[in-house]
């Protein structure tokens, strides 16, 4: 969901401590909503590692003339990650097309512990390719119609679970392929968050059998299907979390809400003779 940095680079950057917050859960921030009602907005997370905080990350989607902007900044505030210099930005501009988000141009710059790195994918939908340039190294490959980059997903992501469609499959163009990805549904669950209790929708992303890592996230229809709480991490690893602290809808700040057990006693005293 959430794209931060993956496990991989930070076990080569810092000696096999996981590769900091921002981690690859913020691949799996899945911040977007349906095409057909989609508005600008902004939306801020706490990112923990095995229950410590340690950064944060801001997303932000807006309209420019006929093009759209989704926008991602994450940093390491605390302990390890703020050492490192954890810092990631990501950035898409595309379009509306037929009822969906077609993405032009995706950059993504990541840094930590004097690691520079730099991608970018062009896409071109009249020649149906992506041309993906990672540190000056180009290759070009066929574009399947549906593919999307990390930010487009997570907006496809979203315009789903709102139309309440079935197929969670997606193709994920990344540093050097199109990979296909696969999400399930699990069952409803209320959620307490820095903004109130919420009715969510878990989604979980389907890995081999023999695979020990896991991806979840939570969306909250309430707030049009905003995810409020992600997951990504290994059963015998670390845990990463990031946790929904801020959110704005069409420049409307959304209030907190009352939280679960006031909800829960609430509603016990209404079921009271």
């Amino acid at each position: 969901m959430p794209s931060l940095f993956s496990y991989k680079q930070m076990t080569r950057s810092a000696k096999r401590l996981s590769k900091p917050l921002l981690a690859a859960v913020f691949l799996w921030v899945w911040t977007s909503i349906a095409c057909a009602e989609i508005q600008p907005y902004s939306v801020r997370y706490s990112i923990y590692r095995n229950g410590t905080l340690t950064g944060k990350a801001e997303v932000s989607l807006n309209q420019q003339g006929e093009n759209w902007t989704i926008q991602s900044e994450g940093s390491g505030t605390h302990g390890l990650a703020r050492i490192l210099g954890a810092r990631d930005s990501e950035k898409v501009v595309g379009r509306i097309h037929a009822g969906h988000f077609l993405p032009d141009e995706y950059r993504r710059h990541t840094q930590l512990a004097g690691m520079d790195d730099h991608w970018a994918a062009i896409f071109d939908w009249i020649a149906r390719s992506v041309q993906i340039t990672r540190n000056e190294t180009d290759i070009t490959l066929e574009l399947s119609e549906q593919a999307l980059d990390p930010l487009s997903l997570k907006l496809e992501m979203r315009q789903r679970l709102a139309n309440q469609n079935p197929d969670l499959t997606f193709w994920l163009v990344s540093e050097d392929e199109i990979d296909q990805q696969k999400f399930r549904l699990l069952r409803p669950e209320m959620l307490e968050t820095s903004l109130g209790c919420f009715d969510t929708t878990p989604v979980e992303r389907v890995r081999n059998s023999k695979s020990k890592r896991y991806t979840r996230a939570w969306h909250a229809p309430d707030l049009d299907h905003v995810a409020v709480r992600l997951e990504h991490g290994k059963t015998d690893g670390d845990h990463m979390e990031m946790r929904i602290t801020e959110l704005k809808l069409a420049g409307i700040t959304v209030v907190p809400r009352p939280g679960c057990t006031a909800l829960q006693t609430a509603a016990s005293r209404l079921k009271m003779p």
